[in-house]
This record gives C-alpha cells, structure tokens and sequence, in this order.
C-alpha cells in the first residue's frame, strides 16, 4: 500500500510539465488580458454589429447574441475558441504523449521494472495533469477579473468563477481522452495528431449542430456540447445535464485506457 501513496509518477509528471504548464499560463493569461483589455476600443463596433444583425451571422459561436456586451464580447474572442478549442487541444496533445513517449522511447520499463501496477501508472501520469488545468484556470481567472476591475466594465465574478470550475471536468475529460489515444497509440506525435484532430472534430460537429437545426443531434456525441461558458458568463446558468455527463466520461475513459494497458503488449528490449 505504501507504493500506492508515494505518487512518486504523477510528481515526476508534474515537473516534466513544468514548463509547458507556465509557457501555456503566461501566454492564455496573455491573451486574456488583450481581449479583456481591447473592448474598450471595440465597443462602438461590436454593439453596432449586433444592433445591424451582423451578429446572426455568427450562430455557429454560442452566445453570439451578447457580443456587443463586455461579457459577451469576451465570451466570442475569448472563451467560444481559444478557451474550449485551442487549450482543449493542448491538453490532448500533451496527454495523448504521456504514455505513447515511454513506449516509443523505451523508457516504459523503468516504470515496469518496479512494484507498480500498469493500472497506477496511468492513474498517476492522469493526476499529474491536473495541476497544468489548475494552474491555467485560476491565473486566468484572475487576469481576466484584474482587467475588468482595471477598465471599470462589469461583470460578475461568481459566474467567472463558475465558467472556470465547470471547465475543470471538461478539460479532465479530453485528458482523459488523449491518454486512451496514447495507450492505444505508440507512436506520441501520431497520438497527439488523432487526438488533436478529435478535439476539432468535436468542435465542428457542435458548430455544424448549431448552424443546421436537422443536425442537431450531431452536438451530443461530442464533448464540447456539454461545456457553454456563455450560458454562464452572461446569465449564470449551470447546465446539470452537462457537467453530470463530463464527470462520468474522464473516469469512465481512464478505466477504460486501464483496462487496454493493462492488456497491451509491450516490446521493452
């Protein structure tokens, strides 16, 4: 049992994310305070293209309705691409590497070598994520409310808070996913590509589920359905359904990804 609380795996996969987890902090912490920091000069623009109807030309971006709002504007430039796609899809590049480098670098038989179990090691290389979502969540959190307080805009800081934390299980869950790709995957850059590609294709499939009312259903097979910051930046509603869908699918993934390793043929001569 002791082996079992040393974590010693998820710590050393924390500080090999070290630097990616501050490089990708400081450049969406970046990018949160430019968009944050530029409606000012934008506003004039944005509500006369809501109030042309230019805005409805923008169905395809959740909450695009509001854009000539603060909150609004932020939730288009800001959450409806770079948040749910553009980090969703750094977080499947580096998870979908975690397992599939060892193996290709044959450095899996250090972990095999000792009294570990194949199920721990990717329970432990999943947790050592975490602190890279964490860390990126909060920071921009806090740029985000920073700017805000710092150009007098409104806006409220408990549904801020409430994106953020719903963006957690959302996040948990494409690790999760890159992980299953890495397991079934040896080769890492091929994993992270699969899993890349399947984080875009969940955004387009939603996309194209809002554009064309007869597809959509086609939203529901795909996890970005399930995560809206629009809903909750701008009227703090909390869709149940959703996050309840998220939390079952990270644990539900890495089991399985478990499972599959468990069972794997590995060449480690």
């Amino acid at each position: 049992m002791n082996h079992v609380f040393r974590f010693k795996i998820a710590l050393q996969t924390m500080k090999d994310n070290f630097k990616i987890t501050m490089v990708v902090t400081l450049v969406f912490a970046g990018m949160a305070a430019m968009y944050s920091g530029m409606y000012p000069s934008f506003k004039e623009v944005m509500q006369e293209m809501v109030s042309s109807g230019f805005a409805e030309s923008f169905t395809a971006f959740r909450g695009a309705a509001d854009m000539g709002s603060y909150v609004g504007f932020l939730n288009i430039e800001m959450y409806q691409i770079f948040w749910i796609l553009i980090l969703a899809m750094l977080i499947g590049f580096i998870a979908a590497s975690i397992i599939a480098k060892e193996i290709e670098g044959k450095t899996i038989d250090l972990f095999m070598s000792n009294p570990v179990s194949r199920k721990q090691i990717i329970f432990e290389k999943y947790v050592g994520l975490i602190p890279f979502i964490l860390i990126v969540n909060i920071v921009v959190l806090l740029t985000v409310y920073g700017i805000t307080i710092a150009i007098d805009e409104e806006l409220n800081f408990a549904h801020l808070v409430v994106t953020h934390a719903i963006s957690i299980p959302y996040f948990l869950s494409i690790a999760a996913l890159g992980i299953l790709i890495s397991v079934l995957i040896n080769d890492k850059m091929k994993a992270s590509i699969v899993t890349i590609v399947i984080v875009i294709g969940m955004f387009l499939l939603e996309s194209i589920s809002l554009l064309i009312p007869d597809y959509k259903d086609l939203g529901l097979v795909s996890l970005t359905h399930y995560y809206d910051p629009s809903t909750i930046l701008l009227d703090g509603e909390i869709d149940g359904t959703g996050v309840i869908v998220l939390l079952a699918f990270a644990p539900l993934v890495l089991i399985l990804a478990m499972i599959i390793f468990e069972h794997k043929d590995i060449n480690v001569s």
